[in-house]
């Protein structure tokens, strides 16, 4: 059995979660933390669950969801996974930072390395099936676990609502289509894990979500 713990840090509302099996063994998603009290917070439930931190992953690379990514990366020494094509976004952190005058303490990332998605990712206990959902991003991807019935989907799917594609490398159409291709041949009772408010699940989302009828 798999313990998801989500938190919800930064400006804008990010939610990062960590994955831990039984073995202790655990995986970050989405590292969002911003604030000193953020990443503290996220120390401290590590260090209380006496969790062994084993990497980072990104379900894609926007900003407010790697704030925390080279503190936490450098902090536990491990690496960063991402997909190849999300890589220009991963790259412009900084320089998307600067732009909106924000002040950000890491300013380097280390080189990540990138996911196959024609293997299983896994770590312990922990596996994923990785599904491919770009649109949102040209890299975004969704993390899905299917003995534990969940999928951890990034800013692909929300509840009643899709992810923003007016941001550089995003496509309405290339979303609409990872959603229906990937997402929703997902069983319709896995509950669905967003970058931004409440959970749903598939069963929901196929028929209430206006963006999708």
């Amino acid at each position: 059995m798999l313990t998801v713990k989500k938190f919800t840090f930064n400006p804008f509302s990010e939610n990062t979660y960590i994955i831990s099996g039984e073995s202790k063994d655990s995986v970050i998603i989405d590292p969002g933390c911003f604030y000193d009290h953020e990443k503290k917070e996220l120390d401290t439930y590590i260090s209380n669950n006496n969790l062994q931190l084993k990497c980072v992953l990104h379900t894609h690379s926007h900003l407010d969801h790697m704030f925390g990514t080279s503190y936490i990366s450098k902090k536990y020494n491990i690496n960063v996974w991402i997909h190849s094509e999300d890589k220009i976004t991963y790259d412009s952190f900084q320089k998307v930072c600067d732009l909106y005058s924000i002040p950000i303490s890491n300013r380097s990332n280390p080189n990540p390395k990138y996911f196959s998605l024609n293997d299983t990712f896994q770590y312990g206990d922990i596996n994923f099936k990785i599904l491919f959902v770009p649109g949102h991003s040209p890299g975004h991807v969704a993390f899905y676990n299917k003995e534990n019935n969940f999928v951890i989907n990034g800013d692909c799917l929300f509840e009643n609502s899709i992810g923003r594609t007016d941001l550089p490398g995003g496509d309405h159409g290339s979303l609409i289509k990872s959603i229906k291709e990937k997402l929703f041949q997902l069983p319709e009772n896995t509950l669905v894990y967003c970058g931004h408010g409440n959970e749903t699940t598939i069963e929901k989302e196929k028929s209430e979500n206006p963006f999708l009828r």
